[in-house]
């Protein structure tokens, strides 16, 4: 069945068929340095995490000197805890409307 769809792709645009199968192959081909990357880079959110967890001031693995945290939230943040108390308020007033209409 697949291979029925990708001859009547072929068919149908050649052109685009050999540009879509470069892309693939290229994509392929640059998959483990990809893997290498997204993993160097969660490796370093994790030590970002740690360093934020030990406390404001603690020594990073990296660098040896201490860092500056900031205790105050950045209005992102902010806006993502009053979208999450927003659902939060939502959820439990749906869930005791469908309390009220079982009883």
């Amino acid at each position: 069945m697949v291979y029925n769809a990708m001859k009547l792709f072929m068919e149908i645009n050649p052109q685009l068929f050999d540009d879509c199968s470069h892309d693939y192959n290229e994509l392929q081909a640059s998959a483990e340095s990809r893997e290498r990357a997204r993993k160097s880079k969660w490796d370093k959110l994790v030590e970002q995490a740690n360093s934020v967890k030990s406390g404001p001031g603690a020594p990073t693995a990296a660098t040896g000197r201490g860092t500056s945290v900031k205790n105050e939230p950045d209005s992102l943040t902010q806006d993502s805890q009053k979208r999450l108390d927003a659902l939060k308020l939502h959820d439990e007033a749906g869930i005791a409307n469908k309390q009220v209409s079982v009883s």
